[in-house]
């Protein structure tokens, strides 16, 4: 029997500047991150920047920016991630392509 899918959502998002290892702050969002499968769930969180480069619309745009934090945790779940791994989450979300 194979196992059940994971199913994601986004629980809630938290914006504010962080302070980079440099001493400089950046903006960005930690999104809260729900995973379920079967009996299991688990909650992660993903801190996310925009790419220096971003437009208003990127900037503007939370919906996009929170189905690219779904996009990749659906992708490290795929390669085998398991999300009780103690690991830090971080991307920078680029400008859409097209």
């Amino acid at each position: 029997m194979s196992e059940p899918q994971w199913l994601l959502r986004i629980e809630s998002g938290l914006a504010a500047h962080f302070i980079q290892p440099d001493g400089s702050s950046w903006p960005g969002t930690d999104w809260a991150v729900g995973l379920k499968r079967g009996d299991d769930e688990y909650r992660v969180i993903v801190r996310a920047y925009l790419s220096a480069d971003a437009t208003a619309a990127t900037r503007d745009d939370q919906q996009y920016q929170a189905q690219t934090v779904l996009g990749y945790v659906s992708d490290l779940l795929n390669q085998g991630w398991m999300p009780d791994q103690p690991d830090q989450l971080q991307i920078t979300i680029l400008n859409p392509k097209g």
